[in-house]
């Protein structure tokens, strides 16, 4: 009788320890993924998207576009996101093949009550731009006025670039790297 209600104890524990795995991972999961931008009733609403144009970047969130009479969609609406404070970009070139590249990026955040958004990557002409932002507080949240040391890790897709040096670019702050070899996976 005691083996029985230890033998059930323990499938009990096992299987309270694999729900529960299962559920931390769905909630990891969801948190991670970033949400689909999704087209109803004639409008398209876009979770989060970057404008960047020469030296200038922007960050929007909630970005609406509905179809006029051509059929054409037209941004009807956007909330802007304030950019954070970049103080630091390291650029590590791990070798492997082929090469990745990342960025630790550091700074602050406005306030302690908001969250880094997803980067907006870009690169064109040998430089990547990226654009980090911060969301937004609700219309009725308070949050005390000091600044929030953040820290990151940025990820650029160098798959298939040619040996030479690249220039990054992180809310104005500039580095750069070079790739001693052409990064295509055949090498």
């Amino acid at each position: 009788m005691l083996k029985s209600q230890a033998v059930s104890f323990k499938s009990r524990v096992s299987w309270f320890i694999s729900f529960g795995c299962t559920t931390i991972l769905l909630f990891i999961s969801t948190m991670l993924s970033a949400a689909p931008a999704v087209f109803t009733k004639g409008e398209l609403v876009i979770p989060e998207g970057a404008v960047i144009s020469g030296n200038s970047s922007a960050y929007y969130s909630d970005i609406t576009l509905a179809m006029d009479e051509q059929g054409s969609l037209v941004i009807t609406g956007a909330s802007k996101n304030s950019l954070v404070t970049v103080e630091e970009v390291d650029v590590m070139v791990m070798e492997s093949l082929p090469l990745q590249v990342s960025l630790s990026v550091s700074g602050f955040l406005s306030v302690p009550c908001v969250a880094l958004l997803s980067p907006a990557v870009s690169y064109a002409n040998n430089q990547f731009t990226v654009v980090l932002a911060e969301s937004t507080l609700g219309p009725a949240e308070t949050c005390i006025a000091v600044l929030e040391p953040f820290q990151t890790t940025i990820a650029l897709d160098v798959t298939d670039l040619p040996a030479g040096t690249y220039l990054v670019d992180v809310n104005g702050i500039e580095t750069e790297f070079i790739l001693e070899m052409d990064n295509s996976p055949l090498n």
